[in-house]
């Protein structure tokens, strides 16, 4: 009885050592593969796609990056980051290999309007951030007027004031949507803004607010005026229930007395329709 038990402990024994010992050979080996790439895989070629304003310099520049540096010593999170910080990018991801590669692939911004800021131009895309300054015009973007900016830098955005959320979301809404192809200026207000079209049709809003549903019924509005007999050169989207339409000859006093105008009761957008419908 006695031998027998012997031979049980023995070998319990004899398995708790091979469970020991495979448990210190899995963390020597990992141990081993962490200190490996930490200190002898370093940045053997850099690889950088979808860049096409932005230099390979400055995104290496800006990235902090170089060859021969420690590839998993990187922090790929922090260098994406610094590489979104350059005004054209807007979004950077960053991978390692075991094979020395660092891949840094960049999504960059257009500029869609323009504004003016005392000798020169300013850039800007759908999401309303500074792009870069420049000399040269471009007349096929969309025109920003009407703002004061003391100062000036590149990479932040327009309108962050909370007090000028609606005017943003209205703004961002013309730059975003439909409405960008038809529109060539914008023009800020004490209250609310203006919009020319490329059809040199003046619209109208007195507020910026519910700018989801009145940048949808501007659309309408649009499409129903290329149906009307009458050389309409002005839209008052907030003169009432309907957007009105102004001729050339009754502009002057539109903007005053909106009572002889002409209603665009085909103009109601979704929102009034669900309304009249409960």
């Amino acid at each position: 009885m006695a031998k027998r038990r012997r031979k049980r402990l023995t070998a319990k024994q004899r398995n708790r050592r091979r469970a020991l010992f495979s448990i210190l050979f899995i963390a020597i080996i990992t141990i081993g593969v962490h200190l490996v790439k930490n200190n002898l895989v370093t940045i053997k070629d850099i690889r950088i796609q979808g860049n096409k304003k932005v230099s390979r310099e400055e995104i290496l520049k800006r990235g902090r990056v170089d060859l021969g540096g420690k590839l998993y010593k990187q922090d790929a999170q922090a260098i994406e980051a610094k590489i979104e910080a350059i005004p054209y990018i807007k979004d950077a991801k960053v991978k390692r290999s075991i094979r020395g590669i660092l891949s840094i692939r960049v999504q960059e911004r257009s500029p869609v309007a323009q504004l003016n800021f005392r000798d020169h131009y300013v850039n800007v895309d759908q999401d309303l951030r500074i792009l870069e300054k420049t000399m040269q015009f471009q007349p096929d973007y969309i025109k920003i007027n009407g703002l004061t900016i003391k100062n000036l830098q590149m990479g932040s955005y327009l309108f962050l004031n909370d007090k000028q959320k609606d005017l943003r979301k209205m703004v961002t809404g013309v730059l975003e949507g439909d409405l960008r192809d038809k529109i060539q200026a914008i023009d800020i207000k004490d209250q609310g803004l203006d919009l020319l079209t490329k059809d040199d049709i003046q619209v109208v809003f007195d507020s910026t607010k519910d700018s989801d549903y009145k940048c949808k019924q501007l659309l309408v509005v649009l499409e129903k005026i290329k149906t009307m007999d009458k050389n309409i050169s002005m839209i008052l989207m907030d003169k009432g229930k309907d957007p009105v339409a102004v001729t050339e000859s009754n502009k002057a006093q539109a903007r005053e007395d909106a009572n002889n105008m002409t209603p665009l009761e085909g103009g109601r957008g979704e929102k009034e329709e669900k309304d009249s419908r409960e």
